[in-house]
């Protein structure tokens, strides 16, 4: 006859089951904690999306909305017959007009050479002397001294190489480059270059003293016009300015870049032109394109919102689909609001015939997306009337003002959203806390069970082995008793 309890297979790893199972039960309403977290996080990363979404129509509608004396609404353009010729910049103020320009020549940098050597001769050095020596560089009202040193045995190439090195690192740098150049192989020139154009910056040369003077022994003079291997400047001071005539007046400038012209019109020339050809024609008018962009992304601006807020607050009791937002007054009022703003009147219109976004072809469908219907009516109202563009968007009732304005209360610091978000963020970290206290005692609880199980362990064990003892025992005692 036996007694005791029947045997377990794999007691170690019953008992490991049996613990899970029981940390499961346990761990629920850490799990619960957990999961309301994620639901929280994916709730802050919704209201993220809509406050990105809500600021992006209030700087979309700030962008429609003057600021300062310059109007992006008074915005010109210029419109050249040859943009290889030259091209303008406008500012608000310019005049609108038609202008007839013919470029006769570009305006250029003084240039001054020195005569051209041998490279390996050394005649230069031979000329000048040993020592140093130093010259005067000149542009406009101010000059600077540059001194380079002469050594026995440099030939043409290291002293003309050093006479450039000596400029360019000298204060005349800032003004001036010099480079030696190769014409041909073997041979070596220096050119100094004035860094701007124009005879105002032509470049003057000179050094005192008659015998043994480093500019003279190179043949460089600003004096002269260089002609074959000779030294000198390369093109006459005269026509170092550039020349244009604008509607049969001639003008002259020392830069290619002309602000002074015309009053808010910045000309560039580009290219002189061919004599007898016929002037360019440079157009100053509205620049509709600048202010329609603004009315196209302040469109697309408010129909991603009016589509993010659709889908948050919508509610399909057939489908069982509920958005995050749905029942929230708040939101709900904000998408009335939104189709309110653009369909209402402007009152103070400057023009009877422009007081609504349909009047500039601008309409809403159903589903509260606006769209430009008729580009042609706002291409003809911002040329002809921008006063009045202007009035519908950015007057005090106007579009783009009430957009902005029932964007800013949602989106601004210690906002709508700002504190919706707060309020995630504190039920996030009550309940980290929450769950690191739960974790804890889990971990404590979880330690318990393996010290409880452990020690039923070795009672069970204990148990078997007394228990196997005991039936050996009177398995012999009855079969002696049978004997």
């Amino acid at each position: 006859m036996s007694i005791g309890m029947p045997p377990i297979g794999g007691q170690s790893s019953q008992i490991e089951e049996l613990i899970k199972q029981y940390m499961a039960i346990e761990s629920r309403p850490m799990d619960t904690l957990k999961k309301t977290k994620e639901t929280l996080s994916t709730r802050s990363a919704m209201f993220q999306d809509l406050n990105s979404s809500l600021l992006s129509l209030r700087n979309a509608s700030d962008a429609l909305i003057p600021t300062g004396d310059v109007s992006l609404y008074d915005a010109k353009t210029a419109v050249s017959g040859d943009t290889n010729v030259l091209t303008a910049q406008v500012e608000p103020y310019a005049q609108e007009a038609t202008y007839s320009i013919f470029v006769e020549r570009l305006a250029r940098n003084d240039t001054v050479v020195s005569a051209r050597f041998s490279s390996s001769q050394t005649e230069i050095s031979e000329n000048a002397g040993l020592g140093d020596k130093t010259f005067t560089i000149t542009v406009g009202d101010t000059s600077w001294e540059v001194t380079v040193s002469v050594f026995e045995g440099d030939d043409n190439s290291t002293v003309l190489t050093n006479l450039a090195c000596q400029i360019n690192n000298s204060e005349a740098g800032a003004h001036v480059s010099a480079t030696v150049v190769c014409e041909e192989t073997g041979t070596s020139r220096l050119i100094i270059e004035s860094k701007a154009s124009g005879s105002e910056n032509a470049v003057s040369l000179s050094e005192a003293g008659e015998m043994h003077n480093i500019l003279a022994s190179c043949g460089i003079s600003s004096e002269i016009r260089s002609s074959g291997e000779s030294g000198g400047y390369l093109v006459a001071r005269d026509l170092l300015d550039a020349k244009f005539n604008l509607n049969g007046l001639d003008f002259v400038r020392s830069s290619n870049i002309v602000t002074d012209a015309v009053p808010g019109v910045t000309l560039t020339l580009k290219k002189s032109q061919e004599l007898g050809a016929e002037g360019v024609s440079l157009e100053i008018k509205p620049d509709t394109n600048a202010i329609k962009a603004k009315i196209k992304a302040f469109i697309a601006s408010f129909n991603a919102t009016v589509k993010f807020l659709e889908n948050k607050t919508m509610v399909d009791a057939h489908a069982g689909i509920r958005g995050d937002l749905a029942g929230e007054a708040a939101y709900l009022n904000l998408k009335t609001q939104m189709a309110r703003a653009v369909q209402r009147r402007v009152e103070g219109a400057e023009s009877p015939g422009i007081s609504r976004l349909f009047d500039l072809g601008i309409t809403r469908d159903r589903s509260g997306q606006l769209s430009i219907d008729n580009e042609s009516k706002l291409n003809k109202a911002l040329a002809e009337n921008p006063d009045s563009v202007l009035n519908l968007f950015a007057s005090e009732d106007g579009v783009a003002v009430r957009t902005r304005n029932l964007m800013e209360p949602f989106v601004k610091a210690t906002g709508i959203i700002d504190r919706q978000r707060k309020s995630i963020g504190n039920q996030i970290n009550t309940i980290d806390s929450r769950v690191k206290s739960l974790e804890g005692r889990l971990e404590m609880r979880e330690k318990a069970l393996r010290t409880q199980f452990s020690s039923l362990l070795r009672a069970y064990t204990l148990v078997n082995t007394q228990s196997a003892m005991l039936n050996s025992f009177m398995s012999q005692s009855y079969t002696s008793l049978l004997y």
